[in-house]
Order: C-alpha cells, then structure tokens, then sequence
C-alpha cells in the first residue's frame, strides 16, 4: 500500500515534469452517458496519442457545458515517461 507521503511526494515529481514540457495535452469528458452518473475528468498529458485515447474513451462536454464551466473534475495527470523515485517508500 502507498502511504500518503509517497503519493504526495510522487505526485509533486509528476507535477515538476509535466511543467517542464514546452507541449501538453488537455481533454476534458465525461466517464458515463447519463447525466445524473457521468463522472467530469480532466486529463492532462505530455503525449499525443494518449491525449488521442483518451478523447476516444470519454463523453466530450457541448459548447453550453464548456461556457458554463466544467465543474470539480477528477484530474488524471499522466506523466508515465518520466520514472518514479524508487526510493521512495512503497515504489
């Protein structure tokens, strides 16, 4: 089990390298069709073609919903090329 002080020093290294990247992705949808279920997600990514999936994987807002505001999405920030700090706990 990772400890909350891994996830949080983990994601601060995801965080570092995804603001080194001179190009990144963002794709906002939905997980789910119905709207009283659908589940609003943020992905952000340095890689194209995982941007591509997913836009492919999830509901795309309309226009009204983007003006309206995306409301509280669950973030995904994929920064799968950059490795993990082994030495930390639980990694």
């Amino acid at each position: 089990k990772l400890d909350y002080k891994s996830f949080l020093t983990n994601r601060e290294r995801a965080v570092d390298y995804l603001n080194t990247r001179k190009r990144l992705y963002v794709v906002d949808g939905y997980g789910g069709w119905d709207a009283d279920y659908r589940v609003p997600v943020r992905v952000i990514t340095s890689r194209a073609y995982h941007a591509l999936f997913m836009q492919n994987m999830l509901v795309p807002p309309t226009e009204h919903e983007l003006e309206t505001g995306f409301q509280s999405p669950f973030v995904i920030m994929n920064a799968g090329v950059f490795p993990c700090n082994r030495q930390t706990e639980g990694m």
